[in-house]
């Protein structure tokens, strides 16, 4: 067999302008989007939101409300992943991440309430994660710095299970925007992935309390996160690599890793956690 040239972004953004129907730019997108709305609370469903990507409309379920906000962010999601795909290789910094933010959130109710919600800028009040558990985030003020560590991570990123984790980790826990974190922090890591030339995960909504008691736990117990993204990543490679791109793109990725050869990364993250958990003492 020849070499394999094409990267997965370059086989998104080439399906992509081409226009073609039902392949691995179409699924990729109306997963990605579905899943990762529906684990905000979108009321769309995944036959919905295909609709939506493909003729920009959806047929409502009998006696179901859905909220507009939950269509106008699905479309704003397909917009902000092809954008990222023409910024692949672009470093991540603050403007990329206000900028997918504003995207995001692009003519929603929040955008027109400025005081509460900064669309496109960083958070102006305090907010924990979780309703039950509270968990501290960065407070307004040392968002910035928490963000440059945060960039920082991105830049220092290569193809290692414990390093991917850790930089998805440190954004959804610095939580820099008032609302749509967990949105912008998993296109990023998508994005990311794409960048150094590995297998993304397409984290599943299926999965949604794992991926929330992964965070949680990380990096105090790492193997949560660590393994979850790593079978999300088993997920994207065989349920849509394999089947549109088999044998055309490269689909090998790291998939192992030890606790012991990670042990100076994690004090790094614990150290990271205290520093927020200290905030405002």
């Amino acid at each position: 067999m020849g070499e394999l040239h094409e990267s997965i972004a370059e086989r998104l953004r080439r399906e992509r302008d081409a226009r073609e129907s039902h392949g691995l730019y179409y699924l990729t997108q109306v997963l990605l989007s579905f899943n990762s709305n529906h684990m905000e609370g979108s009321t769309l469903s995944a036959e919905q939101t295909a609709q939506i990507f493909e003729t920009g409309a959806f047929l409502p379920e009998t006696d179901k409300q859905v909220r507009v906000d939950d269509a106008v962010e699905t479309a704003n999601h397909f917009r902000a992943f092809s954008w990222l795909l023409d910024h692949v290789d672009d470093p991540v910094d603050e403007d990329l991440v206000c900028h997918l933010h504003a995207m995001l959130k692009h003519g929603t109710m929040q955008e027109a309430d400025p005081e509460r919600y900064n669309v496109g800028g960083y958070k102006t009040r305090a907010n924990v994660i979780g309703a039950l558990a509270q968990i501290k985030t960065a407070p307004p003020e040392r968002v910035p710095d928490c963000m440059r560590q945060v960039f920082a991570a991105c830049v220092a990123l290569r193809d290692d299970p414990y390093d991917i984790a850790s930089m998805h980790w440190m954004f959804e826990r610095t939580h820099p925007f008032s609302d749509g974190n967990g949105r912008v922090g998993r296109l990023l890591l998508f994005k990311e992935c794409l960048r150094i030339g590995t297998v993304p995960p397409l984290i599943r909504d299926e999965n949604r309390n794992l991926y929330v008691r992964a965070l949680t736990n990380f990096p105090q117990q790492p193997g949560y996160l660590v393994d979850l993204l790593l079978s999300e990543r088993d997920f994207y490679r065989d349920e849509l690599l394999s089947r549109f791109a088999a044998g055309e793109i490269d689909v090998d990725y790291r998939d192992c890793w030890s606790l012991d050869d990670a042990e100076s990364r994690r004090r790094r993250d614990l150290d990271f956690a205290s520093m927020i958990d200290a905030y405002g003492r």
